[in-house]
């Protein structure tokens, strides 16, 4: 009777040991990511996801920013979130034309992890469109035969006329900024200097004559495009907001399906790899939707796929091509 009371007695105490041993080990430093920001005249909102908690509890997170890849900036925001879990934050007070740097990160007990560094730039001062109003694009050229686009400004449906402007003829910024992107068809060309982690840094001064914010109908989201490309999204989020689809039987707005919206203009190489071209974000040309999940190849026999489902109901009808036929269907851009 003792030895079978000693036997059970050691298994039990090794299986707990195993459990203990498991609980205490297997745990890591938390996952973390950095998304793209929301940018204003003067202010930015940091978003950040937590991907897995490590198998421990958060007890703090938030974001590392700066001017500088310093990130001299902390800025904490809680103790307490679960795996997937987005947070944000926004900064203000920011200075016009300047570049910023940011970085998500989280801890837990065994320790703490950052999310990749991003940047964003601070529109430099110049007549913006504090929201476009129009419905759809419509093109139309100028007097010297250079491709325009109207935009609806305000009530008034006053017509703005933008062309792209060639290298600035500010010497100061030809040696700040001394390579030149490829034309990219109607959007043009701009200079731009090299900076770490496959980022650029575009002359402040394309960016004051053809980058806009605009307000995307539905989200209500302040965002920066190309001023030329403008009608487009508006044209698309307007579907999107008003619009619905069929799935598994059940009529839904497709506003509903976005999760998340991860940037328009964001100055860098593509997929931030220096040995790469430009990608199409440089411009203010392009958006991403529903990132998480859709770096890759949508089947087309997927009819009740979020991203396949907004590219036929409202980015394909607005003139956008999708980044499906290359195997990134978060990706809507245009090309003309």
């Amino acid at each position: 009777m003792n030895r079978r009371f000693y036997v059970i007695l050691t298994v039990v105490v090794a299986f707990l040991s195993v459990l203990i041993y498991n609980s205490a080990y297997s745990a890591t430093e938390p996952g973390v990511n950095t998304s793209e920001s929301t940018i204003t005249a003067s202010s930015a909102t940091l978003k950040g996801v937590i991907k897995d908690t490590g198998k421990e509890k958060i007890t703090a997170y938030g974001f590392k920013w700066g001017t500088s890849k310093e990130l001299d900036q902390d800025k904490k925001l809680g103790t307490s979130l679960e795996a997937d879990q987005a947070f944000a934050t926004t900064i203000s007070g920011l200075k016009p034309g300047t570049t910023y740097y940011y970085q998500a990160y989280a801890i837990n007990a065994k320790g703490k992890s950052y999310g990749q560094i991003k940047t964003f730039t601070v529109p430099a001062k110049h007549k913006d469109i504090a929201a476009v109003t129009a419905t759809k694009p419509s093109d139309a050229q100028n007097a010297d035969g250079e491709k325009t686009v109207a935009l609806a400004q305000n009530e008034a449906q006053n017509v703005v006329q933008y062309s792209t402007p060639s290298r600035s003829g500010n010497t100061a910024n030809r040696y700040k900024y001394p390579r030149l992107s490829k034309v990219n068809g109607s959007f043009g060309q701009f200079a731009y200097r090299d900076l770490s982690g496959g980022r650029i840094e575009v002359d402040p001064d394309w960016i004051a004559n053809n980058i806009a914010t605009i307000t995307l109908p539905g989200l209500n989201q302040r965002v920066q495009v190309n001023k030329a490309a403008a009608p487009n999204f508006i044209h698309a989020f307007n579907l999107i907001k008003n619009g619905t689809a069929t799935i598994n039987g059940r009529q839904v707005p497709l506003l509903s399906l976005i999760k998340t919206m991860d940037g328009t203009f964001v100055t860098r190489h593509v997929n931030w790899n220096p040995s790469r071209g430009l990608s199409n974000h440089s411009w203010g040309t392009a958006i991403d939707i529903n990132a998480n999940g859709h770096f890759g190849y949508v089947d087309p026999s997927n009819v009740n796929d979020p991203n396949l489902i907004l590219w036929e109901k409202a980015f394909k009808p607005a003139g956008f091509s999708w980044g499906n036929r290359y195997s990134d269907s978060m990706h809507y851009e245009l090309i003309r």
